[in-house]
């Protein structure tokens, strides 16, 4: 896939993070028939990861304003009768985590699992996604990469993904960052809160 200017060379891609090609070898590169989007977002850790904690400390590193716009996210979705995360204990769903297939935090799906790499996801009616956690050893320590796909079931689901599309280029790098910061401050999922 060509990655387009605005992103290859930009600041966010210099600052620790990068663009680069979904493996091959990755299950999320073989999870769907069709694919619509794609992307892939790394950075190196200089420290050692267990994927089983990428999911975690993804959904905690929301900066304050993703939060919000996942909460306008959840009441649009319940409106047009899209599939939400109302009434989940999402505390608690990370508190269990352990990244086995069947396990959730929100709408996110461990759908499989092999080592270095957690693939999670859903189906809607609107669009098909996974997100796969991929961490590989690297000479100079860990890459970790945050492997998106998408398919559009229908209009709705394109038209869902035009604002979508570019809130997600920009948190995906900043989420990476921030995951990658904790990891090499020692903060893994036994530092961090759940309330």
């Amino acid at each position: 896939m060509i990655f387009p200017k605005i992103i290859r060379g930009s600041k966010l891609e210099n600052m620790n993070t990068y663009v680069t090609p979904i493996p091959e070898d990755s299950l999320i590169a073989n999870a769907m028939d069709q694919i619509d989007y794609e992307d892939n977002w790394a950075g190196i850790s200089q420290v050692k990861v267990d994927e089983s904690e990428l999911p975690v400390l993804f959904f905690h590193s929301f900066p304050n304003w993703f939060r919000a716009l996942m909460g306008l996210r959840e009441v649009i979705a319940r409106v047009i009768g899209l599939k939400t995360a109302h009434g989940m204990d999402i505390a608690k769903q990370m508190r269990e985590f352990k990244g086995e297939p069947g396990q959730s935090i929100a709408l996110f799906h461990v759908l499989d699992r092999e080592p270095g790499e957690i693939m999670m996801g859903e189906n809607d009616s609107h669009l098909n996604f996974r997100l796969s956690f991929i961490s590989r050893e690297v000479e100079q320590g860990t890459e970790v990469m945050l492997a998106t796909t998408v398919h559009f079931q229908n209009r709705v689901g394109r038209l869902y993904f035009l604002p979508v599309k570019p809130i997600h280029r920009l948190v995906v790098p900043v989420l990476l960052r921030r995951m990658i910061k904790k990891l090499e401050q020692g903060k893994g999922r036994e530092q961090l809160s759940f309330s």
